[in-house]
């Protein structure tokens, strides 16, 4: 098994950090310095390319510019997206096939998965170049703070290893990438010694996570007394509050440097270790903003440059961010960007559900997934080891789905966690709007 990974592990480094990588990562060293006049050029001549693109291979678009009598020439720059309508997860899902290129093949393409804003798990393709682009987007990120291949710990909401594993390690080495895998589903009090033994042992210089799981690995050290400082700690996959961030900064002694991006690989937006500002990555994607009720307050919506599998022109994330309409200027920063400022991003909050043993579950989009008669699921705590599933459904919703829906909780969980599924009219929105995909009343004892 230790071998079947550590293949894996440089395969999928070998696929993700090739030529087209490297090739990639040069490119965008130069152009987060572009003038906004070069970013408009390099933005125009990846939109015209993708359009013509869509429009000769992919039959959704063929269909949707036939219908509004358009030609690729009549969308020459993002100005002109407008003229376009938006595309959003419901909208990909009935027309999934049709999204697909007719030029491009399943070989070599990655599909991603996603519970998004609606709690309606979805499935987009990236292609091979879409996927050595996103990773080199990413490591500008980690490089421009200090991190060029350093040894890293991640916890990630990924189990790693069985669930029903009750020893350590409850981790694996990723030598390809100098990296320990930890199980953040094995993260409980009992086992909390295990991991500050091994994180002690191994002496990682940086901390992947999300804030969530950030949040209980410093919640550990304070409890145990142990001091511990990363260079640096990176966070992504949801919404980053400030008291999660001072707390975790305040334990590790560590600046922690965010990152916001999504299944559907839209829109991307790095918070910079210089000025400590969220900038949207224009050379990325084409990011417009749509005003809403409340002030300075805005969708995002994206536009893809580089997957050419399955493009999505104009998509509605549904997630959300504060800025002052100035920052969104382009003016440029202390940091040498010309790329826009975001002040919050206000996209997903995933908190953790706990189960019997105390283990910590902060990610359950995957559990819905499958089970076709549920249109939203929102998983809700109130006791240790018990949670309730609020489920909206299509009317269909049958005994089996609700076995199945039981099934793969208890899977992904813990088996001795009670489930309860009930079928609900509605499901409320958090404050900002967004679907909020686990509601726990607990916090940490």
């Amino acid at each position: 098994m230790k071998a079947s990974f550590k293949v894996q592990c440089w395969l999928k480094r070998l696929y993700r950090r090739g030529f087209r990588f490297q090739k990639y990562l040069q490119m965008l060293r130069h152009s987060q310095f572009h003038t906004p006049e070069q970013l408009q050029q390099y933005q125009n001549q990846a939109l015209h390319k993708m359009v013509s693109h869509c429009y000769k291979n992919v039959p959704f678009y063929q269909d949707l510019f036939r219908s509004l009598r358009m030609l690729p020439g009549d969308i020459k720059t993002s100005a002109d997206l407008r003229k376009l309508p938006f595309l959003d997860k419901k909208t990909v899902q009935e027309n999934y096939d049709k999204l697909i290129s007719k030029k491009h093949h399943n070989f070599l393409c990655n599909m991603g998965t996603t519970s998004g804003s609606t709690g309606m798990p979805g499935k987009f393709i990236r292609d091979y170049d879409a996927i050595n682009f996103e990773h080199a987007i990413v490591w500008r990120h980690w490089q421009n703070s200090g991190d060029f291949g350093k040894r890293r710990i991640s916890l990630r909401g990924e189990i790693i290893v069985p669930a029903s594993q009750t020893h350590p390690p409850f981790w694996h080495y990723n030598s390809a990438n100098q990296e320990l895998q930890m199980s953040s589903y094995h993260l409980s009090r009992d086992n909390s010694v295990h991991y500050i033994d091994k994180i002690l042992e191994f002496q990682p210089r940086v901390l992947y996570c999300g804030p969530s799981m950030g949040y209980v690995l410093a919640k550990f050290f304070k409890y145990h007394q142990v001091d511990y400082r990363f260079d640096v700690i990176f966070t992504s996959s949801e919404s980053l509050e400030t008291d999660v961030r001072s707390y975790i900064e305040t334990v590790f002694q560590s600046p922690i440097i965010d990152w916001y991006g999504q299944a559907e690989r839209v829109v991307a937006i790095g918070e910079n270790r210089i000025c400590r500002c969220y900038h949207i990555q224009e050379d990325y994607s084409i990011v417009e903003f749509l005003s809403t009720s409340e002030q300075n307050r805005y969708e995002l919506v994206g536009t893809q440059l580089h997957n050419y599998v399955m493009p999505l022109l104009r998509y509605r994330t549904f997630d959300y961010i504060d800025s002052r309409s100035e920052l969104l200027s382009g003016v440029v920063c202390q940091c040498g960007s010309h790329f826009r400022t975001v002040e919050r991003i206000l996209g997903r909050s995933y908190g953790y559900l706990l189960t019997p043993e105390g283990y910590h579950i902060a990610i359950t989009a995957h559990i819905p997934v499958g089970v076709d008669n549920v249109i939203e699921a929102q998983f809700y705590q109130e006791k240790i080891g018990e949670v309730t599933l609020k489920v909206l459904t299509n009317g269909r919703f049958t005994e089996v789905d609700r076995e199945r829906l039981v099934a793969n909780t208890l899977k992904h969980t813990s088996p001795f966690m009670k489930v309860n599924v009930i079928e609900v009219d509605d499901i409320p929105r958090g404050p900002n709007g967004k679907f909020i995909n686990i509601v726990n009343n607990m916090s940490l004892n």
